[in-house]
């Protein structure tokens, strides 16, 4: 933590049990409040020192790989996280660039949420009003924070809903999986275009309402063919007026003024035709290209996740013999350096930069998709304009081949009745093309939805097994869960008769609230001891049980709250330090304590000093 240039505070904290230890009101608390916020919490309520720092910066590892989490100390909520996808010292020798994320995500940026979740491989899982889940909710499940109800699981918020409580726990237990997420969303979407599809073509069939006859491109044919007929009719009864007239050899001025203004007319449809058409194929070139480019971006993020899994299970390749000549290979060589040919390499930051890389590929790959979508919507007007301008054409065309044959003489007004006709009939094809241009879309939007109902209809299967699959991992993490608590309230030391006896714990996380053997109210110190003990079973679980989506990760702050006398609290800290010993799985557990308990002080479990109101955690003078 820093104020301005000033380092207020600066510790690490090893693996696995981490222990602040203090008087009270000495920082402790404040500390642990950094933490949260600095991993991505909101906070509102800071303490008074707390204030008095401008930012916080942690450096951490994700799935094992570093990377360096920077925020601005503020009462404002809501704030952005900078993050660096490197070690601290990549940060200082600048060998690695910052990035910005806002708190909350947007169409043009990713949220530091999503940034992290993909770097821990975790699902973007969906909570209340398809709202999705941010780092702040999951850390209401990892911090058991002072000033939180005792008798609540979640650290408390005061705006917050059951359904969201219940997707971060469902989350955390492992019952999301990224399949089941993007099949959850391609149905959502479906839905969507299904009802755009049915909406459209509802709008298309209106059109025909009342209509006598069948709703066919057979009848439309039949009926233009009728109408082209009647039509030659009409021209040839006009050639045989015109040849009158030319023989009379009278020359009719104002029908020359009229081929004059549809001949302009004629050329500049053709200009906007044939600019229409241009632009269509030239965006034509650009989604074919985009096609491919997507696909391409596609398959580099599925090799670079390949490539990342396989460099983890790989951890090198040492060669014995010289690969061209077989020659026995000197075996002295330096611990990160190639056995081959001595040249020195740094595996943590070739992973990182996989990393990194991953993560510029997926939002390149997003905003491509983007692009695309609007290309395919900019396609559909143009051929929408396309069609109407050769309409326009076609139209224009044909009455310009009619003028130019000049009517005169007293058959004047004959003639022009004949033309009246005859536009009239090239009126009602026109009508007979936009009808069958209809009917087209008609079609191509029943196969649109049949397609669509046929998709939803797979995607709905896939998605009710899969959540068959989740309900079987929800009750054996629930029932993991809940033996591990049984088990550590029953090795309490005998001040509660239901802890002793504890068989049967119940808990909801969309309720937020805990019972033990159908009994939820206990005294203030039982309230305290029973809810550490969930979050201590939490994490043991995620630790037994690969198939949880935990963090592995916990910050304890109420160790001794509500009275919670020495013995007990130390009793608790030994039976913590017994879970994280006796497991080989990568974890944090991090608490404060202002009463340690004997056998864990002066260890190696001990985060920095010791602080007291005199010399407390932040430094700020």
């Amino acid at each position: 933590m820093k104020r301005e240039a000033h380092v207020v505070y600066d510790a690490s904290f090893h693996p696995g049990l981490n222990i602040i230890r203090g008087e009270n009101s000495s920082g402790k608390s404040t500390v642990l409040d950094f933490l949260f916020y600095g991993l991505g919490g909101d906070l509102n309520d800071w303490r008074e020192a707390a204030l008095a720092c401008s930012d916080v910066t942690l450096e951490v590892l994700l799935n094992g790989q570093p990377a360096v989490l920077s925020r601005e100390i503020s009462q404002s909520s809501g704030r952005p996280m900078r993050i660096l996808i490197g070690s601290l010292a990549d940060a200082m020798a600048g060998q690695a660039e910052w990035g910005l994320y806002p708190y909350k995500r947007s169409l043009n940026k990713e949220s530091f949420s999503q940034v992290i979740f993909r770097l821990l491989g975790m699902p973007e899982a969906t909570g209340d009003a398809n709202s999705n889940v941010t780092m702040h909710q999951v850390l209401r499940l990892l911090y058991a924070d002072q000033l939180s109800p005792v008798d609540r699981i979640f650290r408390f918020e005061r705006f917050d809903t059951a359904l969201t409580r219940q997707t971060v726990g469902d989350l955390l237990c492992g019952a999301y999986d990224n399949s089941l997420y993007r099949r959850q969303l391609r149905l959502r979407a479906a839905e969507k275009e299904y009802s755009d599809a049915t909406t459209e073509w509802r709008s298309a069939m209106s059109a025909f309402t009342g209509s006598e006859h069948a709703i066919t491109l057979e009848w439309v044919d039949a009926q233009r063919t009728v109408l082209e007929q009647e039509l030659a009719s009409t021209h040839a009864e006009a050639e045989k007026l015109e040849e009158l007239i030319f023989n009379a050899e009278v020359s009719d001025g104002l029908t020359i003024e009229e081929q004059k203004s549809t001949y302009a007319e004629l050329v500049k449809a053709q200009q906007g035709l044939l600019t229409a058409q241009s632009d269509r194929d030239a965006l034509q070139l650009e989604i074919v290209d985009s096609d491919r480019y997507i696909d391409a971006l596609e398959a580099k993020l599925d090799q670079l996740r390949d490539a990342e899994v396989s460099a983890d299970a790989i951890k090198g390749i040492t060669f014995i013999y010289c690969p061209s000549c077989y020659a026995p290979l000197d075996q002295e060589v330096e611990q990160h350096a190639c056995s081959l040919c001595k040249s020195p390499f740094d595996k943590g930051r070739a992973q990182s930069r996989i990393l990194s890389v991953i993560n510029e590929t997926g939002i390149q790959l997003r905003q491509s998709r983007q692009l695309q979508t609007d290309r395919l919507e900019e396609a559909t007007a143009l051929d929408a304009q396309i069609a109407e301008a050769t309409r326009v054409w076609n139209g224009l065309s044909e009455r310009y081949k009619l003028l130019n044959r000049l009517p005169s003489t007293e058959l004047r007004a004959r003639t022009r009745s004949i033309y009246a006709r005859a536009g009239y009939l090239e009126r009602q094809i026109e009508d007979l093309g936009q009808k069958s241009a209809l009917i087209e879309r008609i079609d191509a939007l029943s196969r649109a939805r049949a397609t669509l109902n046929a998709e939803m209809s797979s995607l709905k299967d896939f998605i009710e097994a899969s959540e068959r699959g989740q309900r079987e991992q929800l009750v054996r993490a629930y029932t993991l869960i809940a033996n591990n608590t049984a088990r550590l309230l029953r090795e309490d030391l005998l001040r509660q008769d239901t802890f002793s006896k504890a068989e049967s714990i119940e808990f909801s996380f969309g309720d937020d609230r805990l019972s033990v053997n159908g009994e939820s109210f206990f005294s203030a110190s039982s309230m305290v001891y029973l809810r550490n003990s969930f979050f201590a079973s939490f994490l043991q679980s995620a630790l037994i049980d690969r198939s949880f989506r935990h963090p592995r990760f916990l910050i304890l702050d109420t160790i001794e709250d509500k009275g919670m006398e020495p013995e007990r609290s130390h009793h608790f800290q030994n039976l913590l330090a017994s879970i994280s010993s006796n497991t080989d799985t990568d974890h944090q557990l991090i608490y404060a304590t202002a009463m340690i308990s004997p056998d864990l002080d002066n260890t190696g479990y001990v985060v920095d000093r010791f602080y007291t109101h005199d010399s407390r955690t932040l430094r700020l003078i």
